[in-house]
């Protein structure tokens, strides 16, 4: 079993709330910002304190980490830089993003994600179906070469790819690919984008 992987760690979490009401603000045409926006404006806000020249610097290297509904602004940055943050929020002199007012600022516990092991196996009638698919909506005819080439870019790894494309390859005399399904089985030549069916 894979090792639980630690997400976030290291974060804090800044909790916004806008200065006018979203109606008031969608009536007037205003477009709601998105959570990257909100965070260049918080760390401009807050690097623009010349006179407080820790909280500048400790501005200037968080990394933005994540917007969550209802206004949570989750950023990262050294253990160091963090602190400043959190000492300048206890003493009021952390800067908003313009258009916000900051409601609570406070540590996010990292999230732990147990990884899905997956099997070394690759469902090949999947695999052939999404090629075929894929090939189809990028409007690329699907030939054995071609078709042989999206395959090895799309799932690298296996390389054996050649020898189950010519034996998918059935009938080399007519040109003709079988795609089977539940409903029927339809033959198509392969040299027109051959339709995905389910």
């Amino acid at each position: 079993m894979a090792r639980p992987v630690q997400l976030a760690p290291g974060s804090l979490a800044l909790v916004l709330c806008r200065l006018e009401a979203p109606e008031a603000a969608a009536a007037a045409g205003a477009e709601e910002p998105g959570g990257r926006a909100v965070f260049c404006a918080f760390r401009r806000a807050n690097a623009r304190c010349f006179w407080n020249s820790r909280l500048a610097r400790a501005a200037s290297r968080l990394t933005f980490q994540g917007w969550l509904r209802r206004g949570v602004l989750l950023v990262h940055a050294p253990p160091a830089s963090l602190q400043v943050l959190r000492d300048a929020w206890c003493r009021r002199a952390l800067c908003p993003p313009r258009g916000f007012r900051i409601r609570a600022v406070g540590d996010v516990f990292p999230v732990q994600m147990n990884p899905i092991a997956q099997s070394q196996f690759v469902p090949l009638a999947e695999v052939l179906c999404c090629a075929v698919s894929d090939m189809n909506a990028a409007q690329t005819v699907v030939t054995q070469e071609s078709l042989l080439e999206h395959l090895k870019q799309h799932f690298p790894g296996h390389r054996v790819w050649h020898l189950i494309i010519q034996s998918f390859w059935m009938n080399s005399k007519e040109d003709r690919i079988f795609c089977r399904t539940l409903k029927a089985q339809r033959a198509v030549k392969h040299s027109h984008p051959i339709p995905y069916y389910n």
